[in-house]
């Protein structure tokens, strides 16, 4: 947990270090932004089992909600640090059964971004903590049952409750601060806790569209 909080501060300090450091930025120079848009989740799965998982494997709806700075470097390119609250998760449809994973994680993402007029690109690492999260079965002609999910490192927990990885993300901005954006979250932690020698490895992929005001 220590590093995950070392790791969100550095990502944080640095992004807004180098954006001063680079362009000597004063408050003037720095907007502000809110988003939120509709993920759509997944996982990546690797190694010894994956087959197991991939059967049926399809995507969780959920959402995400956030606030960012934008620190210009320039004309047209900035820094974004930013915090955002975004579910993830996934899904399993094998004949008459159905899993469900959703999983609601707080995130520090620091994105460099090229502007050329109203479209923008960019891309960055994030740093997750999960905060909470459950699991559902569901079986034809049987009552669901719902668990609540336990984070950390044990053999006993159910997946590891850190996350890091890159964002990759374009969109447009209206003149009046309104914006439409893609992302694409790639996670690069195995969230599996794996017992030493197994290779398997799940990760998190996410999709998102969102809306979003600056300021």
């Amino acid at each position: 947990m220590k590093k995950l909080y070392t790791l969100i501060f550095a990502c944080l300090i640095s992004g807004v270090a180098m954006a001063q450091e680079t362009s000597g930025t004063t408050a003037s120079g720095i907007k502000y932004g809110i988003k939120a848009g509709v993920n759509f989740a997944k996982v990546g799965v690797s190694g010894e089992g994956a087959e197991d998982w991939e059967e049926g494997l399809k995507a969780q709806t959920s959402f995400q909600i956030g606030g960012y700075a934008d620190i210009a470097l320039g004309s047209s390119f900035s820094i974004q640090p930013g915090l955002t609250l975004s579910g993830k998760g996934f899904k399993q449809e094998v004949e008459d059964y159905k899993f469900s994973r959703n999983v609601m994680y707080l995130e520090i993402p620091v994105n460099a971004v090229y502007k050329i007029g109203g479209l923008y690109l960019g891309a960055g690492p994030y740093a997750g903590l999960a905060l909470s999260g459950k699991d559902k079965d569901e079986e034809e002609g049987e009552d669901s049952e719902e668990e609540k999910l336990k984070f950390g490192s044990d053999d006993e927990d159910d997946m590891k409750g850190t996350d890091f990885g890159v964002n990759l993300l374009a969109g447009y901005q209206l003149s009046n601060g309104v914006n439409f954006g893609l992302n694409y979250g790639l996670g690069l932690s195995n969230l599996a806790n794996t017992p030493d020698g197994s290779d398997f490895k799940i990760t998190n992929r996410v999709f998102s569209v969102t809306v979003g005001f600056s300021f």
